[in-house]
């Protein structure tokens, strides 16, 4: 979606650079509660929302975990006098196992999500270093896996996976998430195989997904099928599958690519988490800060 009104547009771009940004009043009524405790022991002497509100300012304004210990302890404490603040080490941990208690993406969808997936480095090399001394040590990757609403453009869903993880393979998880009745998903050829469309078609949605230049039609009813019909009739060449794309909509799945390019601009290109469950809890919260963004 193009910005028209360019001064709302500089008004929401100094908006988030501010810490209110980050506070809701659930938030003020809530920082204060213990958190619950399963079995026995003592009560958590932070709450969860508290480790919630200092993972996003960790992840908003990348901090390292001991900046992030002086600066709550120096300026959060004006705006909760009374509340004990942790330290890095602690803050650490804890991060680590609030994923299950962070809040959903989204409470609603307008029906047609579009999936994707983009790689997120965790160690390496800067690409100027390796550009003018060569490669010192093996890099790693992770997979960050995407759905957005199409309509509102936020993201309704995530998952962080290995790098070896098929994309197909996380169509399940992805659609999941996804609050409501889905209508309609549009991906790439990556997800063009039996496992996600059938879990496409368990949602009872229909798929819009390119099958590659080499596919066989197989005298079915299949929406498969269907789109291989389509594209031959218009040539089944690079311009005919772009006219397929704008006559199908499938062109508008750029979006998820812009969201992408959103999460990569803001956060960087790479994670500073180290173990897959902060690395899950990093990533929930960076989508969560992006779907902020496009409220304020």
């Amino acid at each position: 979606m193009r910005e028209s009104n360019w001064r709302n547009y500089n008004k929401q771009l100094v908006e988030r650079g501010s810490l209110t940004f980050l506070l809701s009043p659930k938030i003020f009524r809530e920082l204060k509660a213990q958190s619950p405790r399963r079995g026995a022991g003592r009560p958590q002497e932070y709450s969860n929302r508290l480790i919630e509100l200092l993972a996003m300012v960790k992840v908003h304004f990348k901090m390292a975990y001991r900046f992030l210990e002086g600066f709550s302890k120096s300026f959060l404490t004006k705006f909760f006098p009374r509340v004990k603040l942790p330290t890095y080490s602690l803050i650490c941990k804890r991060i680590a196992s609030i994923g299950a208690q962070l809040p959903p993406l989204v409470s609603q969808t307008g029906g047609t999500i579009v999936l994707d997936a983009t790689g997120m480095k965790v160690i390496g090399e800067g690409e100027w270093k390796v550009k003018i001394h060569g490669r010192g040590r093996p890099r790693k990757w992770i997979k960050v896996h995407i759905g957005i609403d199409l309509e509102t453009q936020k993201i309704v869903a995530e998952v962080v996976t290995e790098s070896s993880v098929g994309d197909s393979k996380m169509t399940k998880p992805l659609l999941d998430q996804v609050p409501g009745r889905i209508k309609r998903v549009i991906a790439d050829g990556g997800y063009d195989r039996s496992e996600a469309r059938d879990e496409i078609r368990k949602k009872k949605a229909k798929a819009l997904i390119p099958p590659p230049k080499n596919a066989r039609y197989k005298s079915s009813e299949s929406e498969r099928d269907k789109a291989i019909l389509e594209i031959q009739g218009f040539g089944n060449n690079r311009e005919g599958r772009s006219l397929w794309g704008k006559l199908t909509g499938y062109n508008r799945r750029v979006l998820v690519e812009s969201a992408m390019s959103r999460l990569k601009r803001l956060f960087g290109d790479r994670f500073f988490s180290k173990s897959i469950e902060s690395q899950s809890v990093e990533s929930r919260i960076r989508c969560l800060l992006i779907n902020r963004m496009c409220e304020v």
